[in-house]
């Protein structure tokens, strides 16, 4: 009896001890683990149109390697792809390519490839990587206007929607030139480019001119699900220096053209996304300069049906500070009460200036971005039920009445 137990109690702790192993196995979470430096991070996609792409100078046989024999259809894109170099920057000048396709001095280096489908470019890139391409930490988006012109915008993001690694914030532009060229810009700081083109877009709150509201990834695809117009920011790039400025404009997913850094101003002023602003307006004689800064405002968009009649109202109520005031040969200050209140005044009426020039240059591109729409359905529904077929015809006419109040809080002057 007594050897009998023995062996009961060593299979049993033979068995617990397998347990542990088992469970300590499955509930590691390290599994599937796979280092750093086994990845190849990409930051940044281009996309140009297929025969935009080609480098100067490319050899057939480098250009052949950068395609792939496609069984059916035409050669429609090139997506180039910035991948992060790990470890530290490599030496060298600015503007010197490396042998890697990227700049010598950069954290980067691109890789592309030509064909029709997207996803299919992408697995065929892998021909010329060394690790998978891993796209859960891309920054950016960079969209030719070329590209985006042969078919339209939602066959291009479409891919990016569906791909499980891509993130709703990713940052999306279009530009005039060509997209490969920015990916290969590097920042005067030298941080990764898709890093530092994304970090442009989160200074629309300073900046006015800049469109970063309600324009990421995610707030593509929402619009385009709806069939709403929509606006994508505007990247240019000359002599190596980048700037967004402007934005591109869609009807639905169809490029129409695009819109100026005032422009910009106007459709922040009217859809309320503005956070801060300079305004700047003459002084009493002509070589003054005073700049108005925009901290708070209240601003309410309002939907209007008389009749036949559709028009809408904007009011808005701006607080500030006298930031800047420029007075050549005079050592006055600004702290007349009467010279404080002309200021407002005008700065009012160049407020009412810039939103009508936003919507008059949305109107003139049949681009309905001013929220029109959506507050017509939301206000007057009957109304939108009527009209909503014909909403592109009509929007062009619709008239917009603006109220501007500006009031100036602060002077800043030291005495």
């Amino acid at each position: 009896m007594n050897g009998g137990g023995c062996q009961v109690r060593d299979k049993g702790r033979i068995s617990g001890i397998l347990l542990v192993i088992i469970i300590a196995m499955i509930s590691s979470g390290c599994w599937d683990q796979r280092e750093l430096q086994d990845r190849n991070f990409v930051l940044a996609v281009a996309i140009d149109a297929a025969e935009a792409g080609e480098q100067p100078g490319q050899s057939p046989a480098a250009k052949a390697n950068e395609t792939f024999a496609q069984p059916h259809g035409e050669k429609r894109y090139r997506l180039s792809q910035q991948v992060l170099r790990l470890g530290p920057a490599r030496g060298g000048g600015e503007g010197q390519q490396d042998s890697g396709g990227g700049q010598a001095g950069g954290r980067t280096y691109v890789l592309s490839n030509t064909g029709q489908s997207l996803f299919e470019i992408i697995r065929d890139t892998l021909g010329q990587s060394s690790k998978p391409l891993y796209f859960e930490h891309i920054q950016t988006i960079v969209i030719s206007e070329a590209a985006v012109q042969q078919a339209g915008l939602k066959p291009i993001v479409d891919f990016f929607l569906r791909d499980a690694e891509m993130r709703w914030r990713i940052k999306v532009f279009i530009t005039p030139g060509e997209a490969r060229k920015i990916l290969e810009y590097v920042p005067p700081n030298k941080d990764a480019g898709g890093i530092y083109l994304a970090n442009i877009l989160r200074n629309h709150v300073k900046n006015i001119h800049v469109a970063g509201t309600r324009t990421d990834l995610g707030n593509i695809s929402v619009m385009l699900g709806n069939k709403q117009d929509l606006i994508i920011p505007r990247l240019d790039m000359a002599d190596n220096i980048v700037k967004s400025s402007g934005v591109a404009l869609f009807n639905k997913d169809k490029f129409v053209g695009y819109a100026d850094a005032q422009a910009v101003a106007g459709i922040k002023m009217i859809r309320s996304t503005e956070k801060s602003a300079i305004i700047t307006v003459p002084g009493d004689k002509a070589d003054e300069v005073v700049a108005f800064e925009l901290f708070m405002h209240d601003t309410k968009l309002a939907a209007h049906v008389d009749g036949d009649q559709i028009y809408f109202t904007l009011d808005i109520s701006m607080t500030g500070n006298l930031g800047e005031y420029q007075a050549p040969g005079q050592i006055k200050g600004a702290a007349d009460p009467d010279f404080i209140r002309r200021i407002e005044v005008k700065t009012a009426a160049e407020v009412k200036r810039i939103v009508l020039y936003g919507k008059d240059t949305c109107q003139a591109a049949g681009c309905d971005v001013l929220n029109f729409s959506a507050k017509l359905k939301a206000h007057h529904p009957q109304t939108w039920a009527k009209v909503k077929d014909r909403w592109d015809e009509l929007f062009p006419y619709i008239p917009l009445v603006v109220s501007v109040n500006v009031v100036i809080a602060q002077i800043g002057e030291h005495r």
